[in-house]
């Protein structure tokens, strides 16, 4: 496998399970050293574990200082940490939205505004993980399409922002993927007939393998992805042409 990470320093958060440690242990392959944060044990070969809630500012901070302090630098950070749920949106609760939105966008933005300096510092980059439902009207998912729309958005504030210090933001807005975040989504009671199957993959098999995700993660991390700063690449299998 390619060694284009040789020397680098990553932090991926929610790396025990899913694309999160797809993700970790693809950049250790290509020679990153990898630090996994996640609320959860990450027991990952070779990466660092380090533990933390991405919705809680102290915490976050603490964790991307050591993991700076342990690696001397930090190149990339990978925010694949996610929740989600389906429900009528007259059935979320005030803290059922602000739990999807703390975990999705606010522990998005609290990393990388935590990585930003040492990622200025190192000319480095963020890759940022949203959804399909970020981009298009998803069914029964108010909040968490409300927080993955607002991961793409800060994605290209601050690809901007940044762009005249070298840092590089991207995101990955994927569609299915085989998941335990995914197998454990409960179906909403009395769903509409019309929204059944609406925004399916074109490919066969219709689901994503994390590997796949964790493939364009590393590509827009690198160095080789230059150009494409601000890019907001939908890993849907068709399910939006």
């Amino acid at each position: 496998m390619s060694q284009r990470y040789s020397g680098s320093v990553a932090l991926v958060t929610g790396a025990a399970s899913g694309i999160g440690r797809a993700t970790a242990a693809r950049l250790r392959d290509e020679g990153a050293r990898v630090a996994g944060l996640d609320l959860t044990a990450v027991d990952v070969d070779g990466v660092l574990p380090v533990t933390a809630d991405v919705s809680d500012e102290a915490a976050v901070a603490a964790a991307v200082e050591r993991v700076a302090a342990w690696g001397g630098r930090l190149d990339l950070v990978a925010n694949v940490a996610g929740v989600a749920a389906y429900a009528h949106t007259t059935d979320v609760t005030l803290a059922e939205w602000d739990r999807i939105l703390g975990v999705n966008l606010t522990g998005t933005f609290l990393v990388s505004r935590a990585a930003l300096p040492h990622l200025v510092a190192a000319r480095g980059a963020i890759v940022n993980v949203s959804s399909l439902a970020g981009v298009r009207g998803w069914r029964y998912s108010a909040a968490y399409s409300a927080a993955k729309g607002g991961v793409v958005a800060l994605t290209r504030s601050l690809a901007v922002e940044y762009a005249p210090v070298g840092v590089r933001v991207a995101c990955v807005c994927p569609g299915s993927v085989d998941t335990p975040l995914k197998a454990g989504l409960q179906p909403v009671p009395n769903p509409h007939p019309r929204l059944e199957g609406r925004g399916g993959a074109l490919v066969d098999p219709p689901v994503a393998d994390p590997d796949e995700v964790a493939a364009a993660i590393a590509y827009l991390g690198a160095a080789e992805a230059r150009f494409a700063t601000g890019a907001v690449l939908r890993l849907d299998g068709g399910a939006g042409a």
